[in-house]
């Protein structure tokens, strides 16, 4: 009986904290108050290049979320046989730092994959960039795929 009433709790304590993103146009919108600018660049079904501009609610652009790939031995298997792996860089302009993260789907990039992993990651406040929180980003992230990437380059 304690651990169900633990685990409710918890659940319950999670669920006070939920926030809801969408993108609406040009606006990424959390729990229906204006958070940020999403501008796409590509990024349809198929195409190759894909970036996202995040910019201040004035319209300034702050930084760039691009879609990255790169073919890795490693990841092969039957039911990946390219071996292709999937990434995201995050560069932030003014400061000339970026970071990388996963990619967060298997099949396109949208821009509410993009809003949700900078609104978790709280890279924006009163509109504009929250720069602790991206010098945060920066180094909880890294840049594991360029230094995987450069690896493999060394090897060939």
């Amino acid at each position: 009986m304690r651990v169900l009433l633990t685990l409710w709790l918890a659940l319950l304590t999670g669920a006070a904290f939920a926030q809801k993103v969408e993108v609406k146009g040009e606006t990424i919108l959390v729990d229906g108050t204006p958070y940020a600018m999403i501008e796409q660049d590509g990024c349809k079904l198929m195409d190759v290049q894909c970036m996202y501009y995040l910019k201040s609610l004035d319209g300034k652009r702050l930084f760039v979320v691009k879609q990255m790939q790169f073919v890795d031995p490693a990841t092969v298997t039957a039911a990946h046989p390219d071996g292709r792996t999937l990434y995201l860089e995050y560069v932030f302009t003014a400061a000339g730092t970026h970071a990388e993260t996963n990619f967060p789907t298997t099949l396109h990039l949208r821009p509410i994959d993009v809003a949700r992993k900078v609104v978790k990651a709280q890279l924006f406040a009163n509109g504009t960039l929250n720069e602790q929180a991206a010098a945060d980003f920066v180094t909880n992230n890294g840049t594991s795929f360029s230094e995987r990437r450069k690896a493999l380059d060394a090897l060939r």
